[in-house]
């Protein structure tokens, strides 16, 4: 078996190459990394197990050393698990360990917010691949590393406010605890968590279009660490099996919102990690 620190000098200079849109640029020195089902054949190739239809958590190809790399892989993302709550995707894992072992690493292509938006095509019963991630959780760990080691280029990850002037709220509403389903003395209207449709889904639904379309500041003036460690738990299910999936991310009217109240879930974190660097 090839020692272990020959396996950490030969991904010294790493490109990470996720699966969203954009352009497909492999880097010209060192190696890159692609993932799950890519047709390009000079690139390492990381899979997860299921996909893979192997009962190990990953599958390697075309690396110095697979297997050495399959443990690797495993290891690191048992550990993610106790802070994520959720099995990781790959290329969070893939990124982890390049910052622990890369003397250079670039990551394109991987935002870590793919689309929770459902098509009209999709069966009632059909999840998302995506939604077995906790993304939220995911780009709290990769600000956490990209923000504390400079020899990670990862500009997808960092994410711009959205602003709507146009949209008007009532003073102090706070859309945190309407999206975490909490009432207050205002008396605002609340999000309901739960599998089945709701008995006031057109309410529902206005309370989602309500909050998908505040301003940042709103959110900005009600995020702290603890809210938005709870709101992660609200877009995922790492089971869709189960059928446990909240309502919102089974409907499609309701899933149309959910990728403007991560953003903005997103930017919160993402000030929030900036500050909590400066102390």
């Amino acid at each position: 078996m090839m020692p272990l620190q020959k396996f950490y000098d030969s991904l010294e200079q790493v490109t990470i190459i996720g699966n969203a849109d954009g352009d497909w640029l492999p880097s010209a020195s060192g190696v890159s990394i692609t993932f799950n089902a890519t047709q390009h054949k000079d690139t390492i190739t990381i899979c997860n197990g299921p996909y893979a239809g192997v009962d190990e958590a990953f599958t390697v190809e075309r690396s110095h050393n697979d297997a050495i790399f399959v443990q690797i892989l495993t290891t690191v993302a048992d550990s993610l698990v106790k802070r994520i709550d959720c099995w990781p995707s790959s290329g969070l894992v893939t990124a982890v360990i390049s910052a622990m072992i890369s003397k250079t690493v670039y990551l394109t292509r991987m935002s870590l917010l793919p689309s929770l938006a459902r098509s009209v095509t999709m069966g009632e019963t059909e999840t998302l691949p995506c939604m077995v991630h906790n993304w939220l959780g995911e780009r709290r760990i990769a600000l956490g590393i990209a923000l504390t080691h400079p020899h990670l280029h990862w500009p997808e990850l960092y994410v711009k406010p959205k602003f709507n002037s146009s949209i008007a709220t009532q003073k102090g509403f706070n859309p945190i605890s309407a999206l975490l389903g909490e009432h207050n003395d205002m008396q605002t209207p609340a999000l309901k968590c739960q599998v089945t449709l709701p008995d006031d889904y057109v309410e529902q639904l206005q309370i989602l279009k309500q909050i998908a379309s505040l301003d940042a500041h709103f959110w900005l003036e009600a995020a702290n660490i603890n809210n938005l460690l709870k709101c992660e738990k609200l877009f995922y299910n790492q089971t869709p099996e189960n059928g446990l999936s909240n309502w919102f991310l089974m409907d499609f009217n309701a899933s149309q919102h959910l990728d403007d109240i991560r953003h903005h879930l997103a930017y919160c974190q993402q000030i929030l990690a900036f500050k909590a660097l400066r102390v």
